[in-house]
């Protein structure tokens, strides 16, 4: 028996990997998704003054000659909701009179339109506000938001959807709310509208009630919302804003996996391959919409190995992808690397990924932060385990230089991805033994036998006892 197979293979699969990592990936992405577009918005008008000296006391005033009837009424519904934009100490301020969110919700669902659209435009600048204050107007509003959904106001229906959106990005207690009041379906119609800033802000309602949940999700889907998303898919200034958010909707469709096939019947992953395509060449990058464009395409790309080869029809893609790994912009080097950790399960896609000069801007980024180092690490394990060739060519390109000073991280998911390549390269490559040994990686395993995690720590000693410290008979058996 050869001793390379007596080692244990403690690496897991790739279909077992990219489940895995699916899974995980759905929570953390979506966690962290507020870092670069807010879940909760305020609205601001457009050049329109704004009282930056106006005081807590000013509101509560005001608040108080809200409750009487006059024409003023209108004034001060504008001058509460641009208070309210200014932070929630103001909307604190406006709950400690008596019912006060009694009387606004009065006037959205009164009869004077000017005064039902700016209480509409001061409930979703409340929203915005702390889970209390979304959670208030929840309970109280939202099923007459969800109503005017449906009215033939444009305006209003584009505040209602605004107002929603917040809600809905407060998080999962506001999100099930809004289901249970049958939200979903008025919200997907809206995408059917002529005015542009309807769509834009029923997209940013679906996307926020569509996160962690696939019960929501699937709702949305069955509402139709798929064949209506293509005619927004254009890099087109002028809808720009909508892509963005339409985006974002593909981005949580996507990430369950249940909702692929459909995704790539209507043309979705085409049309998304030919929008990275195009938008490479923009400068600055678009980020707020190149992510959610690339997780998209990541998420279609964790399923079977035919959608990244169809990722492939467009034969630019591999190129452009190369681009995006040369940005300035952190979050798109990051995003590039998880689509091609991705596509790298397909064999073919996979020897193109691994050529040059793909495959040294991927190692290049192992010196980057930690969040990108996973990623590049990913790729670069998804391609060895393809198997003794791919694993050789790696090894022959320098990769395990650049992997060995990984295994000083502090960080046990690095320190495992480390290890995975490194049990690959060793088993696989016969020049892996001499590479470890003269770039200190047996030094680097032998500090990591003692590692307080039990896990790495065996696995550390599995390398050393099988590759590096053996007996006299696979000393004889070498020669």
């Amino acid at each position: 028996m050869d001793r390379k197979d007596k080692y244990k293979h403690y690496v897991e699969n790739v279909e077992e990997i990219r489940s895995k990592r699916r899974e995980e990936d759905i929570v953390l992405r979506k966690e962290k998704r507020d870092k670069l577009i807010s879940a909760k918005r305020f609205r601001f008008g457009k050049d329109e003054p704004v009282d930056e000296d106006i005081t807590t006391e000013e509101v509560i005033n005001i608040t108080k000659q809200l409750q009487k009837h006059g024409p003023h009424r209108l004034t001060i519904l504008q001058t509460l909701r641009q208070a309210f934009s200014q932070g929630t100490v103001f909307i604190d301020a406006f709950f400690s009179v008596d019912n006060s969110l009694h009387y606004l919700v009065g006037l959205l669902t009164g009869t004077d339109v000017d005064l039902q659209l700016e209480a509409a435009w001061c409930i979703t600048n409340i929203s915005a506000g702390t889970h209390e204050h979304a959670l208030a107007i929840t309970k109280s509003a939202a099923p007459y938001l969800i109503i005017y959904l449906s009215s033939n106001n444009s305006m209003l229906q584009d505040q209602c959807a605004w107002a929603i959106g917040n809600l809905a990005g407060d998080g999962k207690e506001c999100r099930s709310f809004l289901h249970a009041q049958g939200v979903v379906a008025p919200l997907v119609k809206l995408l059917q509208s002529p005015m542009p800033a309807v769509v834009q802000s029923s997209a940013f309602a679906i996307s926020n009630i569509a996160r962690e949940s696939q019960e929501i999700t699937r709702d949305i889907v069955q509402s139709g919302v798929i064949p209506l998303i293509p005619q927004y898919l254009t890099p087109k200034p002028e809808g720009r804003s909508i892509l963005s958010e339409v985006a974002w909707v593909l981005t949580y469709i996507s990430a369950s996996g249940e909702h692929t096939e459909t995704l790539v019947h209507f043309g979705i992953l085409r049309l998304v391959v030919d929008l990275l395509v195009k938008l490479v060449s923009e400068q600055p990058l678009d980020g707020q919409t190149i992510t959610p464009l690339m997780r998209c395409l990541g998420n279609i790309c964790s399923g079977p190995d035919e959608y990244s080869l169809a990722a492939c029809d467009n034969p630019r893609i591999l190129h452009v992808l190369s681009q995006y790994l040369t940005s300035t912009i952190r979050h798109i080097i990051k995003e590039t690397l998880w689509v091609l950790s991705n596509m790298a399960g397909e064999p073919h896609v996979c020897q193109s990924i691994a050529s040059e000069p793909m495959l040294s801007l991927i190692t290049k980024n192992l010196s980057l932060g930690f969040d990108i180092k996973q990623e590049a690490l990913y790729v670069l394990c998804n391609i060895a385990w393809h198997g003794e060739e791919m694993t050789r060519h790696l090894v022959q390109q320098g990769v395990l230089h650049h992997i060995v000073p990984i295994l000083k991280s502090s960080d046990v998911e690095l320190l495992n991805l480390g290890l995975a390549f490194c049990e690959m390269a060793l088993r696989m490559c016969p020049e892996g033994v001499h590479v470890m040994e003269h770039c200190d990686g047996v030094t680097q395993l032998e500090g990591l036998e003692y590692h307080r995690n039990e896990d790495l720590a065996s696995k550390a000693s599995h390398l050393l006892e099988t590759y590096f410290y053996m007996g006299e008979e696979e000393v004889e058996e070498l020669g």
